[in-house]
């Protein structure tokens, strides 16, 4: 009998695959029930948090409006222009203005401030010579005080973007709106679960007989899905994941709550470099009236948009614009959602103007809100205002901004131009400006770079450069200070302008060079400081000791480390811009610090005042006396110095200021300030390569355009002197007494401290000879040692010196003759030492 084969291995074998087939099963089930779970709480958590945060939203501080402000009637209009104002014949309601024979009157909004709730109210405003003449309450009635419009909106902040919003609810939103949405971006959005099969079919067939992408399968939930929780890329795996939240929304949510999140979000292009999100703000933006408000032919415009917002905006592409939103009312009107008579009205429509808005410095406003989120984390501990609700209103004066990143544009475009060099389409070269309110300590305008769109680093706020000779006020205010020099310097105390080795125990000799390799010889520290000059400066600088100069820096403001090193002298020191317009205001001041600050009071969702509220207390940090002997030498830097190109720009008032310009022509800076105003310039190149231009050069001239810019109207005065404080006419060159014989240019009033004048005549011209007697003898008998001594003839006090160093030959050592101001000086080494440079 053959024997039969055993069926059990062939049964266990199989047995086998079923066991890991189900585990496998049961693996992938739990897998995807984890994924659903995930994805659930994903896109429910998401779109729960999103739909009710609230945006943090910057904005300006209320607009006054009172008599002898400098306002033009264009300026004001503008400004109307940007809150969303409407030009009319009649004042019918809040939003409301008219313009007749000059006079603006405007129906001005009721809105929050500091003080409480502001009610509507009407004025009228009349101009005289670029200043408001009177304000009157509309119409015909008397003078009206404390009037304001309402604070412009800067930005908002719900995500990690910058970006202006204005949630609406769905009841708010025109049903012409609503209806040219559903028709042009989803026609099955009232019957799909989120996905539509049909919309997909539809597409990929019409997409076939186009050989290309024609047309798109998204629902409207999808959309949503992907401006919420994905990103733009275009994979399999993004669309099985975007449909299964899709999926879950529609579910989850009614489609009035889904279409109302969609109407908030969508991306509808960009005011200046900030987006524009959801139909109230575009509504704002676009059309300068609430979206309650819109017409037929303006929904039918936003929704044309809504498929490439930077390709068919008005603005820049009206042609496109048209076709577009023709092609939406056509859509509209195929699907009985208006009348032929609407459709043909609504087609005739122009699209809108270009608003007053559109300013191209305006672009720049997010490096101002880097330095209010600054603020924001250091003096207020609110480290993320994302969906807080917050209302944080600033110091910033849209004029300024506008001129400042106007400025520094043209500043870098000019420079460009006449240097081939310069002009490089990678890392090109860069800008900062930060100007501020003397009295107040208040920043108005702020601009870390050219472009905020190409670059998003801010240098005004953390780029640290070398400051060169910018550094070597705080120098002079050291040596100015008996308690920290040790000695009495004062303006005329002469010192050396030649050339010598400082010996150095360690480390190699240096020696600070003058710009050209010319040296003046014995000059006033006025001199010195007036014409940056670099070998007197250091004599100074280590008269007065390192030490000091250091105290004086951080008291003013300078909160980088200082290393103690002669090359500090001449600014060989990184520190970043917003430190040394910090250290210039105090100087602008008198020595009285306030720190600088963006951000003027915080609101909550419900109106209340959080932060800011307390005023900010200035403390003297510096002696006034000393401090104004300072800026009366840095008065004659704009006048006869380094500094006197911003006159050959058309600034004309009082101001004092420095230049400063770093080795190689790396670095180009001014800072200069009158007694309400100050701006601080900077150029460079991000990968700090040479510019080839000095601070005369490349940052005076921007700095004096925009000083004429924001002062134009302003009446010209000069910085009061402290007590204590006497003027003195000396020669400028001898630093002695200006005596009859002295030429009227080289005679200066010079600021001293009381009692620190100087006692001699200048030497260098006296009284001539008398001539000779005619008899031979002296009639009275007198001997020539009996005879008085003429007391102008006095010599001159010893020169200052300080450290070890020896003269390099050949010395000067007469006075020089009256030279023309130099570009600033940038100091060399003859062997550099590892970490020190002169600037």
């Amino acid at each position: 009998m053959a024997d039969t084969p055993d069926p059990m291995p062939r049964l266990s074998r199989r047995g086998t695959v079923v066991r890991t087939a189900a585990i496998v099963a049961i693996a992938l089930g739990i897998l995807v029930i984890a994924t659903a779970i995930f994805v659930y709480s994903q896109a429910v958590g998401r779109f729960e948090v999103r739909r009710v945060a609230l945006p943090t939203r910057i904005f300006t501080d209320l607009f006054p409006l009172e008599p002898d402000l400098a306002l033009s009637r264009d300026s004001l209009i503008e400004t109307l222009g940007r809150l969303g104002y409407r030009s009319g014949t009649t004042l019918d309601k809040p939003g409301d203005y008219a313009v007749k024979e000059g006079v603006v009157s405007i129906y001005i909004r009721p809105f929050k401030s500091r003080e409480g709730d502001r009610s509507e109210q009407q004025v009228s405003i009349r101009f005289e010579r670029g200043r408001i003449a009177e304000v009157l309450e509309s119409p015909g009635g008397g003078a009206v005080t404390g009037a304001a419009l309402e604070p412009e909106l800067l930005t908002s902040v719900l995500s990690e973007r910058l970006e202006n919003r204005r949630p609406v609810k769905l009841d708010q939103i025109p049903d012409h709106l609503v209806d040219a949405v559903i028709v042009t971006e989803d026609v099955r959005f009232w019957q799909h679960p989120g996905v539509d099969p049909v919309g997909i079919g539809r597409a990929l067939f019409r997409n076939l007989r186009a050989r290309g992408v024609a047309e798109g399968g998204s629902t409207l939930t999808q959309q949503l899905v992907k401006n919420y929780y994905l990103t733009g890329e275009r994979t399999f795996r993004r669309k099985i994941v975007e449909a299964f939240m899709s999926l879950i929304l529609d579910a989850k949510y009614s489609k009035r709550e889904i279409l109302e999140a969609y109407l908030n979000d969508i991306y509808l292009g960009r005011d200046r470099s900030i987006s524009i999100l959801g139909v109230g703000e575009a509504a704002r933006f676009y059309f300068g009236k609430p979206v309650t408000e819109i017409d037929v032919a303006e929904a039918a415009l936003l929704v044309a948009m809504i498929r490439a917002p930077n390709n068919y905006t008005p603005f820049e592409h009206p042609e496109r614009a048209l076709e577009r939103r023709n092609t939406v009312l056509g859509l509209l009107r195929r699907h009985d959602k208006i009348d032929q008579q609407t459709h043909d009205e609504a087609v005739e429509k122009p699209l809108p103007k270009r608003p007053n808005r559109e300013k191209s410095g305006l672009a720049s406003i997010p490096y101002y809100v880097d330095r209010v989120m600054h603020e924001l984390a250091r003096d207020y501990g609110i480290r993320d205002v994302k969906g807080r609700g917050l209302s944080i209103y600033t110091a910033i004066d849209l004029e300024w901004q506008n001129h400042a990143a106007q400025r520094v544009q043209a500043g870098l475009l000019a420079l460009e131009k006449s240097s081939r060099r310069l002009r490089r389409s990678e890392n090109p070269l860069e800008g900062a400006l930060i100007a501020v309110d003397v009295p107040s300590g208040e920043i108005r305008a702020l601009v870390g770079g050219r472009n905020y769109e190409r670059s998003q680093f801010n240098r005004a706020l953390a780029a640290k450069r070398q400051v060169g000779s910018l550094f070597k006020p705080f120098v002079y205010l050291a040596a100015f200070e008996p308690s920290l020099s040790g000695q009495n310097i004062t303006p005329a105390t002469l010192v050396n302008d030649s050339r010598f080795i400082l010996k150095r125990r360690f480390g190699r000799d240096w020696s600070p060079r003058n710009y050209g390799e010319q040296y003046l010889g014995v000059v006033t520290v006025r001199k010195a400081l007036v014409d940056s000059l670099n070998a007197a400066s250091v004599r100074i600088g280590l008269s007065a000791g390192l030490d000091g100069i250091v105290r004086t820096a951080h008291a003013l403001g300078v909160q980088s480390e200082l290393e103690e090193v002669p090359s500090l002298i001449l600014g060989s020191s990184e520190i970043t811009p917003i430190e040394m317009a910090e250290a210039y205001t105090t100087i602008a001041r008198m020595g009285s610090r306030a720190p600088l600050r963006a951000v003027r009071f915080i609101l909550d969702d419900h109106g209340r005042v959080v932060g800011g509220d307390d005023p900010v207390e200035a403390v003297q940090v510096f002696p006034a006396r000393n401090v104004y002997l300072a800026v009366d030498i840095m008065k004659a830097v704009i006048r006869e110095g380094t500094g006197a190109g911003a006159g050959r720009q058309g600034f004309r008032k009082t101001a004092a200021g420095k230049t400063g310009t770093t080795n190689d022509l790396r670095d180009a800076w001014f800072a200069g300030f009158t007694p309400d105003t100050l701006a601080l310039t900077w150029i460079g190149f991000d990968d700090n390569a040479p510019v080839g231009v000095s601070g005369s050069v490349g940052a005076v001239p921007i700095w004096a355009r925009f000083m004429r810019d924001v002062t134009e109207g302003n009446a010209d005065r000069d910085f009061p002197a402290p007590s204590g404080i006497t003027f003195t006419r000396i020669d400028i060159f001898s630093g002695g007494l200006a005596t009859p014989f002295c030429p009227p240019e080289v005679v200066r009033n010079q600021a001293f401290k009381a009692a620190t004048a100087p006692s001699f005549a200048c030497p260098a011209h006296m009284a001539p000879p008398p001539p000779e007697p005619l008899e031979p003898f002296d009639p009275y008998g007198l001997m020539p040692e009996d005879l008085p001594h003429d007391p102008t003839a006095t010599s001159a006090p010893p020169q200052l010196e300080g450290g070890i160093f020896r003269p390099e030959p050949p010395p000067t050592t007469t006075l020089p003759e009256r030279l023309p101001p130099e570009p600033e000086p940038p100091a060399t080494e003859t062997a550099p030492p590892p970490g020190l440079s002169g600037a």
